[in-house]
This record gives structure tokens, C-alpha cells and sequence, in this order.
């Protein structure tokens, strides 16, 4: 008959040789003068770094000590976790909210991961993926409660170097690109050296706002003025300041000390190139801006159903060459959708008056038709396109070829250009019965917009 009474599980047994010194046959001189006793057997099956070590041609084999390059903590901890699947690091210290104040709980949060980067460090070389792993868990639960420890274990790999498994600082580096409170931690950044915030203002992927980099690498400054004022300005130089408000580059960035003015005033240059370029702000000689007069804004048209037409605010033109740009930018449910041209300064524009129609003004539509006056006008349709730009140029001098001319030219998406087209003749004698001159004018239908792009005048009278 077996007797089981005093069996004991295998699990025990491992366990129990982490304590029984009787059975422990190697000690492990760590870094620091630590000795760590242990049993060769038991680290040798759970390690292929040990068992090369204790069951190879190495002089380690024979040695009853033997010196490893990790510090006595960190290898007390591979011993126990070797024998348990376990250790004290991974459990951590419990916070004793009653008797610390935050800043020695955040502190010793600090010391905890700093050694969790170490001991990963560790299990990677013994070869020990399922410790990385818990290491890893145990890291992002630490970050996902404090957000500002991120810069913290980023430092602590910094510093430990390339033996640190990558995946370690993966849930660091997204808080630290996506979370204002992850970067601007003041306890955190004391931990941070200056080859670690150039990599984090260089960094491609940080989705944070650029004025908080400027902040954190103020606040990084301000930790040592003396010595890092030279190195916080050349450190600078990563920030991309056109993506600042400008109000807060005239303010908080200048009185910085760390940015010079002629960077600041390049900044400005790149963001006025922008509005003009991205966004079709037109930069003219003259101090008015032209906006449509119902708009009181660059672009023009109603959201709802119904006829819109609007004049753009400028001089009435009386005389001479001039020349203007409008883009469609959305085409209209309703036939024709867009009407482009003038009208007189003496005509009455009502909120229904589609130009164009009832004598209200001259102008061609979407599809190609011209109007005169409240005449349509047969002519071959070219139809505008959604995203094109019309360029309108009407021509007062009573020595041309047709007594005062409105013209419409554009160059759809596809490339093709339909030249200059002819909406109306003979307008220098309707100035003669109807003086005060012409505005420029459209006429949307159902939904269409139309934006103001630019106007110049070519020639005088």
C-alpha cells in the first residue's frame, strides 16, 4: 500500500529549494557584493542561459560561486521567480495612502518600475519570456493608474540601454505621444536627461499639441538654468512653432528665453504661406479684403433650398481692365446650380432675383448658358465643375473691340481648358444710360457655394 501522507506537490518541492539551504549548492555573487544562494539543477531547467552555464564546458560548472553581471535585488528576484513563477518586484509595495503624501507614493512608484526595467532586463538574458511578459503586464496596469510615471520608464530604458526589450516602453511612448498628463509631470520630467527630450521632441509620431513640447522643454530648462539654457535652445530648434497659435508665439514661446526671434518670425512666415496656400486667403496690396456682402465672408451660398445672389463687397467698376477669381465649391440640387457675372450698382438684387433673369445683371451658368440683362443667350454649353476656378474679366475701355466685355475662362478638373468665352457686349453704352458702374456678382441655387478667390485690375482707362 502507497502511503501519499507526506507526498509533496513538485511545485512545492521547486519552492521549497529556494529556501532549504541544504540542498542549495552554488551562490550567485551579484554586481553590488549581494550573495544569493541557489541550486544548480533548479536554475538550470528553468534557464538555458544556466543550464549552458552549470551543464556546459564552462568553468562556471565547477565553481561554488559564481559572478553575474546584475545587481543583488534583481538577481534575488530571477532566483525566486525561477523556483515560483513568481517574485516580490511583480507584486510590489502597497500604498499606505494614510501615512505617505503623493509625492512618496509617486516616488516609489518611481524606484519600482525603475527596477521592474532592470529585472526586465535581466530575464531577457536568462532567457526567461514568460518573467518579460509579467513584467511587461505589470508595467502597462502601473502606467494605465499614473500616466505621468511614462516618462519615468522611458528614462529608466534610456538609461539601461539597448538590452531592454523594445516592448517594454511601447505603452510609455503612446501616453507620452497622446496624453498632455504623461508629458507635463513635473516629477517626471526631473527624470529625463537632454538625449532623451531630443528624442521626444524629434519624435515623427507625437500627436500631442507642439505648445505643450515648448512646455515640457521649458519646464525641463527650469529644473537647471545655469547649465541647460544652451542645450534647451539648440533643443529647440526640433519644435515646429508654425504649428502654434500665434497669439502664444508672441507670448509664452518668446518670453521662454529659449527660442530666438528670428525663428519666431519664421514661424510666422511659414503660417501666413499656409492660410494663403491651404486655405485660398489672398493676400492683396490694398488694406480692404473683398468678401460677398450677404456672406460678410469669403464664401457664398445658402445651406437650404432657395436662389442667393450676392454682390462682392469692392469700388464699383466704372472703367478700365479688370479681372477676378472665384472657385465653385459645391454644386447646387437645382438647374443650373451656379450663375457668374455682374450687376449694375443701380439694380435692386432681392433675395429671390436669380442673376441674370428679370434684368438683374449679366452672367453665365454651370452649364454654359449666358444671360443678358433677362435674355438668355444661346450659346455651346461647357459645363463648370465642382472644385473649378472661373477667372471673369471685364473690360470697360470704350475702345475696344466690343464696346465694353464681360469674359469667363476656367480650366476644369480633368485639365481641360475652355478658353475665354464671351457672356455680353456693348456694356460701355449701358453705362452711358445707367452710370454708377458694375459689381461682381453670383447667384447660387439649392446647397451651391462659391468662394472668392482674388481681384486685380489689369489696365486703367
Amino acid at each position: 500500500m502507497n502511503n501519499t501522507d507526506n507526498e509533496v506537490p513538485l511545485d512545492k518541492v521547486l519552492s521549497s529549494f529556494l529556501t532549504d539551504e541544504e540542498v542549495h549548492d552554488v551562490t550567485l555573487l551579484a554586481n553590488d557584493g549581494t550573495k544569493v544562494e541557489a541550486n544548480r539543477f533548479v536554475l538550470s531547467i528553468r534557464s538555458p542561459v544556466f543550464r549552458r552555464m552549470f551543464l556546459g564546458n564552462f568553468s562556471e560548472s565547477n565553481k561554488p560561486e559564481v559572478t553575474v553581471g546584475f545587481g543583488g535585488s534583481i538577481m534575488q528576484d530571477i532566483v525566486e521567480y525561477i523556483h515560483t513563477d513568481s517574485c516580490s518586484s511583480l507584486v510590489g509595495k502597497k500604498r499606505k495612502a494614510c501615512n505617505e503624501n503623493e509625492t512618496e507614493l509617486w516616488n516609489q512608484a518611481k524606484e519600482h518600475t525603475e527596477k521592474l526595467v532592470g529585472l526586465s532586463t535581466a530575464a531577457t538574458y536568462y532567457n526567461l519570456p514568460s518573467l518579460v511578459q509579467k513584467i511587461e503586464k505589470s508595467i502597462s496596469k502601473s502606467l494605465e493608474s499614473t500616466p505621468s510615471l511614462s516618462l519615468a520608464l522611458l528614462a529608466a530604458c534610456h538609461k539601461a540601454g539597448p538590452s531592454v526589450p523594445a516592448e517594454l516602453a511601447e505603452p510609455a511612448w503612446l501616453l507620452v505621444r497622446t496624453k498632455d498628463d504623461a508629458l507635463m509631470s513635473s516629477k517626471a520630467i526631473a527624470c529625463v536627461d537632454a538625449t532623451l527630450v531630443e528624442k521626444i521632441l524629434k519624435d515623427d509620431q507625437m500627436m500631442v499639441h507642439e505648445y505643450n513640447l515648448v512646455l515640457f522643454l521649458v519646464q525641463w530648462f527650469q529644473i537647471n538654468p545655469k547649465n541647460r539654457k544652451s542645450i534647451a535652445k539648440e533643443l529647440g530648434c526640433n519644435i515646429k512653432l508654425e504649428k502654434i497659435n500665434p497669439s502664444l508665439l508672441s507670448d509664452t514661446v518668446a518670453s521662454s528665453g529659449l527660442f530666438m526671434s528670428d525663428q519666431i518670425h519664421e514661424a510666422y512666415k511659414n503660417q501666413a504661406l499656409h492660410a494663403e496656400q491651404a486655405h485660398s486667403v489672398p493676400f492683396q496690396g490694398s488694406r480692404y479684403f473683398h468678401v460677398w456682402k450677404k456672406s460678410r465672408n469669403t464664401v457664398t451660398g445658402l445651406d437650404e433650398s432657395g436662389v442667393n445672389t450676392d454682390t462682392l463687397v469692392c469700388a464699383p467698376i466704372e472703367n478700365g481692365i479688370h479681372q477676378w477669381t472665384v472657385k465653385l465649391l459645391k454644386d447646387g440640387d437645382r438647374y443650373p446650380g451656379v450663375v457668374l457675372g455682374i450687376v449694375c450698382t443701380q439694380t435692386s438684387v432681392e433675395d429671390e432675383s436669380q442673376l441674370g433673369h428679370r434684368k438683374v445683371g449679366w452672367g453665365l451658368d454651370a452649364v454654359g448658358k449666358s444671360y443678358e440683362n433677362g435674355k438668355r443667350k444661346k450659346t455651346k454649353r461647357r459645363g463648370i465643375q465642382a472644385g473649378t476656378e472661373v477667372t471673369l474679366t471685364l473690360n470697360l475701355n470704350p475702345s475696344n473691340e466690343g464696346n465694353g466685355t464681360l469674359n469667363i475662362s476656367w480650366e476644369n478638373n480633368n485639365g481641360n481648358r475652355n478658353g475665354s468665352h464671351n457672356v455680353v457686349d456693348n456694356l460701355c453704352d449701358h453705362l452711358k444710360s445707367h452710370p454708377g458702374g458694375f459689381l461682381p456678382a453670383v447667384s447660387t441655387l439649392d446647397g451651391a457655394r462659391v468662394q472668392f478667390v482674388k481681384m486685380r485690375k489689369l489696365q486703367e482707362d
